[in-house]
Parts: structure tokens; C-alpha cells; sequence
């Protein structure tokens, strides 16, 4: 799998507080996903007693009471200290409720976050060109146009990917039927698609006829939403057709495979949102780019210096460190926590991409409401757009490697 220096960190601390491997199923180390300021980066808990089956203490002292730190004879200083020869280096650690938090080095963080996503999504693109032979989709779902089976066919193709970007190897196949089995495969069972309003599986609206209503909402949500002007040639027809295939598939994705899916056919109640969001501010995020680099066409700006002469320092927002830490440092263990594939389990996991963009987007459409990016060209704010720019053409090309994977086209304008 690709390189991600948030697990590095969650084993080398492991292994520096307990003297050993980290055990997979250990949560102790908690890398937060919010209140930052506060709480710091990560955390884990300073009682002996929660650490028992890790560490050994020869001291005679209460279980109950002695300290993690106090049993291996280190204080916060120590893991300081100690972090400095680390890829996430600690810039500070405090106690506080029998826990202890700590706040990493950012400056360092965001270059080590950001030289990774740039080299894990250029990894992702060339392997996603691969193609999976051995995952199939159940012959009788591929004939079938109700919307269980279209559902079925998304998440085929979702598996896929996943299985080439895990080097999945073994024979899977993808049903909505329990009665299909397949000898030496493994099985993914996909779950019914019910209509919300009857709670009974739905049979008379045809796949086609769901993706045209969900193209219908999309272009009213294009068109009052964000006030795109509606045009009656090809190449706008093309682009709506898009948007309601990919709200379609979205909307039949965002739920676990083998769970049912409630489905909102009036189409007044907004079923569509969540794809369309995400897909505004994928154009969003190439609206900012390409403006930059017309503008330094036009002798605006000057060229985007190289990645190592750019001072990622001046990336000092909250929503910045957010979208670093959270996101583009996050994309490894999300792409490894969507795959379950062994002698026991085979599970695909593709809502939680689907959830993981949702929240990236949230994020990134409220850092893009109060900062403005492509700001006066003077001399003294340019290493800040040079920083914001790298930082949004790295959150851009992760943003796209997620919906390639989800086989959802990104979009360049709406």
C-alpha cells in the first residue's frame, strides 16, 4: 500500500513507549479529526492500567494509580525529544484528565504531508490505469435494468479498483442475489434498493428512468444553486447526462454494500446534494488553478515555483491544517480502512470514500469563503499563493483520485 506517515508516527510512538511492534488491533495512540487547538494532534491515555498487556512494570507501586510515563521513566520532554528524529515531529505534549496530548510540529507536517500526497497520487493514478480481471459482476445482475442490479454494477466496478490498488488477487464476485455462489470465490452481496415512501424494494422505476430524474435534479440545483447557465447544445447535454450518472451512482454508493439503500424519488427533496457538491468544488478547485495559471500567462503572477523552494510555513489557517491533516495525510488509512480482503473476511468498503469526501469538501468550501486565494500580486503575499496554490493542486488531485476510484468523472466547470 502507498506510504503514510500518519501510521508511521502511531508506530514509532508505540514502539517508543512500550518497547514494541504496534499491535493492529491497538487504539490506543488517537490521531484526532478535530479541536486541534485544544486537543492537539493525537492522544492516548497515561494509566498503567490501559497499557497492561504492553508494557511491563517491575515497580511495586498501585496499578491503579502509577502512570504510563512514571512506569518507563519518561516525561512529555522525552517524547519531545524523541520525535525529532521522526518524519511528524511533536512540537509540544500536555496532561490533562489522565491523558496526554500532543500537538505536532506543524511547518514540518505540512511539507512531509504534502511531498507524500504528491507522490501517493501519482502512485494511485498510474496503478488505477490497472484493471482487476479476477473481480466479476453476477451475470444476472448485468442483464438486469431494476435498480438493485445497477446498484450491484457500481459497486462491481468500485472493487475493482479497490482490488488492483490492494493487489487483490482472488477471485471475487459482486451479486444482489443470496442465492448466487461461485465456487473459489469470494462473494460480495449487495443489499436491496428500497423506495423510501413504501419501504418495499423498488421494481417499476427502471435504472435509466432513476438516472434521468437524478440528472433532472442536478440541473436545477446547477441552475439555482449556483447559477449556471443552461444551454441546449451537445456538449452541455453531455456534461448534465454526466452529472446525473454520477449523482445516481453516488447516492447508491454512500451506503454500505451489503446494507439496503432508502431511495427519495421526489425530486424536490434533495437526494442529489451530496454529489453535487462535491462536484461544485472539484470545479472549484480547478477554477483557482486554472485562473492562476492564466494569470501568469498574462503576466499577472510569476511561474509557481518548484515544491521544495516554496515556504509551506505561511500555511497557518486552521482550515489548511485541516485539509493537510485530515485529508490529504488521511487518504492512506482511508484507502486502507475500505478494504477488508482475507482468508475470512472480504469486505469493500466504498461508502466511507464517499463519507471521506463529503467531509473534505465541507472543509474546503468554508477555508474558500474566507480566505481569498488569488489575492493582489505584491511582492511581500506571493510565498502565501505559492504555498496555497501547491497545497490546492495536491487537495485537487485527491480529491479526483477518490472519484476515479468511485468511477465518478471529476468536472472542470459548472
Amino acid at each position: 500500500m502507498i506510504e503514510s506517515a500518519l501510521n508511521n508516527f502511531s508506530d514509532k510512538l508505540f514502539l517508543y513507549l512500550t518497547g514494541k511492534s504496534k499491535d493492529p488491533r491497538s487504539l490506543l495512540v488517537k490521531k484526532h479529526n478535530e479541536n486541534f487547538h485544544t486537543h492537539g494532534d493525537y492522544s492516548f491515555p497515561n494509566s498503567l492500567k490501559s497499557w497492561h498487556e504492553y508494557v511491563d512494570c517491575d515497580q511495586e507501586a498501585d496499578h491503579e494509580t502509577l502512570t504510563l510515563l512514571q512506569a518507563i521513566g519518561k516525561e512529555c520532554k522525552d517524547i519531545i525529544n524523541e520525535s525529532k528524529k521522526w518524519d511528524l515531529a511533536v512540537q509540544k505534549a500536555k496532561e490533562e484528565k489522565g491523558r496526554i496530548y500532543l500537538f505536532l510540529d506543524r511547518p514540518k507536517a505540512i511539507r512531509a504531508g504534502l511531498a507524500e500526497g504528491l507522490r501517493n497520487n501519482a502512485e494511485l493514478s498510474e496503478k488505477l490505469n490497472e484493471s482487476a480481471s479476477e473481480v466479476q459482476l453476477d451475470t444476472s445482475c448485468d442483464k438486469e435494468s431494476d435498480l438493485t442490479s445497477l446498484r450491484a454494477k457500481y459497486v462491481c466496478n468500485v472493487v475493482k479498483k479497490l482490488c488492483t490498488l490492494s493487489n487483490v488477487n482472488s477471485p471475487v464476485i459482486v451479486t444482489s442475489k443470496s442465492s448466487t455462489t461461485c465456487e473459489g470465490c469470494h462473494r460480495v452481496l449487495c443489499g436491496t434498493v428500497l423506495n423510501s415512501k413504501t419501504g418495499a424494494k423498488e421494481v417499476t422505476i427502471r435504472a435509466e428512468d432513476f438516472i434521468r430524474l437524478r440528472q433532472d435534479e442536478m440541473t436545477l440545483i446547477a441552475q439555482h444553486k449556483y447559477g449556471v447557465r443552461v444551454s441546449t447544445d451537445t456538449k452541455w447535454k453531455e456534461f448534465l447526462s454526466h452529472l446525473g450518472e454520477s449523482a445516481a451512482s453516488f447516492e447508491l454508493l454512500q451506503t454500505k454494500p451489503s446494507g439496503a439503500v432508502k431511495i427519495n424519488f421526489d425530486c424536490s427533496a434533495g437526494s442529489s446534494k451530496g454529489a453535487s457538491f462535491i462536484l461544485y468544488n472539484c470545479a472549484r478547485l480547478e477554477t483557482i488553478i486554472r485562473t492562476y495559471n492564466d494569470k501568469v500567462s498574462d503576466g499577472t503572477y510569476p511561474e509557481l515555483p518548484p515544491f521544495d523552494e516554496v515556504d509551506f510555513s505561511l500555511l497557518v489557517q486552521e482550515d489548511e491544517w485541516h485539509l493537510i491533516f485530515n485529508y490529504i495525510l488521511g487518504l492512506p488509512s482511508l484507502l486502507n480502512n475500505s478494504v477488508e480482503f482475507n482468508n475470512r473476511v472480504c469486505e469493500f468498503r466504498p461508502h466511507q470514500i464517499c463519507s471521506y469526501l463529503c467531509s473534505m469538501v465541507r472543509i474546503f468550501s468554508q477555508y474558500y469563503r474566507k480566505t481569498r486565494i488569488l489575492v493582489e500580486p505584491r511582492k511581500h503575499l506571493l510565498p502565501v499563493i505559492f504555498a496555497r496554490i501547491h497545497m490546492l493542486k495536491i487537495l485537487n488531485e485527491t480529491l479526483k483520485t477518490c472519484l476515479n476510484i468511485l468511477n465518478i468523472k471529476s468536472v472542470s466547470q459548472m
